[in-house]
């Protein structure tokens, strides 16, 4: 009697087993598609970036669904993943999941970017000095000189000073931020901030970085002329990027745990507003209009709200490609440009019509930024490790330039 109490409770435990199976089996290939969200922070092979981030490559997928279904519910607490969460479907996770849990637990072999190995930058498409900060390689890479300096671990956001001097740079795996001569590449400090800090912008006077810090939900405010912290300004949950006005007198501040978009009076040093914006998730990278009336906000999975400052209403929501990215105005108001690391294509949006052009630049663009004048478009091609340059005047790509490991953001001069 007891073996048959033991094989009928064997058999019963294999019921639910194959039951849950069937429940949670989804689609790899369908997943591998909708995953591409995910390689910011776990890689576009499931291995995490930063010791940050766990590996998602090979894990059992029941594992896998619970916690994302408990970061949707919010019964676990990360501003990040609550945003990627909260925009999936049961059917999205357990692709999701699926693709991961088929992965191999080692780190694939990188992507070489053979086709574009031997195209050099020139100063023709470069005609001021470019930064881009590479997230695996843990350096920064200058163009058109295409020289490499050794940075901290995660490179992610960086600004330059108005002057050009001094370019700075986040680490979320180390809480830092390093700073360089713009110059030769030489770091002339390393600073610790708060939690997980992401996006840096330098104020129109120079005198003072803010850095956002996600996981602490606050602001770091560093004087440049010490290169050192001193203030921190507390905001809502997950504060990714900040835009200061033309005038240094706000600083406006993407709050990633939903939100919306926090404003600081830099005077007082203290979020005085949060303007929410309804119909996007998760409020990623944003941008200025020339005159200052509109913020364009990228959020966390394919959408870019228009949002009327002075009234606080969201004129328009553009849908563009998929996961997050980068956006840009260029400086004449020309147009905005968008990346979405979950797709092989940039966004190009008319402000007048909001009418949108597709630009294929190859998989996972990122950071995206113009040059001053407008003529060309930089992006960061984040999983085939290439700078791509797109031709205004006709809207193509006209080099894919070879660079390191997960090239992620763009600094211009002028163009902040």
């Amino acid at each position: 009697m007891k073996n048959m109490n033991l094989i009928c409770g064997l058999i019963s435990l294999l019921a639910v087993s194959m039951s849950f199976s069937a429940n949670a089996e989804g689609d790899p290939k369908i997943g591998k598609t909708r995953a591409a969200i995910c390689a910011g922070c776990h890689g576009h092979d499931g291995i995490g970036l930063g010791p940050e981030f766990p590996n998602l490559a090979g894990q059992k997928q029941p594992y896998l669904i619970k916690q994302l279904r408990a970061f949707r519910s919010g019964e676990r607490v990360n501003p990040t993943m609550k945003a990627m969460a909260s925009s999936l479907h049961e059917e999205d996770i357990k692709n999701i999941t699926a693709y991961f849990s088929s992965l191999a637990r080692s780190p694939s072999t990188p992507i070489a970017a053979k086709h574009a190995a031997t195209i050099k930058a020139s100063r023709i498409e470069f005609p001021n000095t470019v930064y881009v900060t590479m997230k695996k390689s843990g350096t920064v890479e200058t163009f058109p000189d295409e020289t490499v300096w050794s940075g901290g671990p995660n490179m992610l956001y960086n600004a330059l000073t108005p002057d050009g001097k001094m370019l700075l740079a986040t680490s979320p795996s180390s809480n830092s931020v390093y700073v360089f001569d713009a110059q030769s590449g030489h770091q002339l400090a390393v600073i610790l901030v708060g939690k997980a800090p992401k996006g840096v912008k330098v104020s129109p006077n120079g005198k003072f970085a803010y850095v956002s810090n996600q996981d602490s939900a606050d602001v770091s405010v560093i004087a440049l002329d010490v290169l050192k912290v001193v203030d921190t300004i507390k905001v809502e949950k997950g504060p990714h990027n900040v835009r200061f006005t033309r005038n240094g007198k706000l600083a406006y501040v993407t709050l990633q745990g939903g939100a919306g978009i926090g404003v600081i009076n830099t005077a007082q040093r203290k979020m005085v507003r949060v303007i929410p914006v309804p119909g996007i998730t998760g409020p990623h990278n944003m941008d200025l209009s020339p005159d200052e009336s509109i913020l364009y906000v990228r959020d966390f999975v394919h959408h870019v709200a228009v949002l009327e400052l002075k009234s606080g209403n969201v004129k328009k929501v553009i849908t563009v490609g998929n996961g997050h990215g980068g956006i840009d105005v260029s400086p004449d108001g020309r147009f905005v440009a968008t990346g979405a690391i979950g797709d092989d294509f940039v966004s190009v949006i008319n402000p007048q019509t909001f009418a949108v052009t597709n630009i294929t630049v190859g998989n996972g663009p990122h950071g995206i930024r113009s040059s001053v004048d407008g003529r060309w478009i930089y992006v960061t091609v984040t999983k085939d490790n290439l700078v791509a340059v797109i031709d205004t005047n006709t809207m193509q790509v006209v080099k894919k330039i070879a660079v390191g490991k997960f090239p992620f953001w763009i600094a211009v001069k002028d163009n902040q």
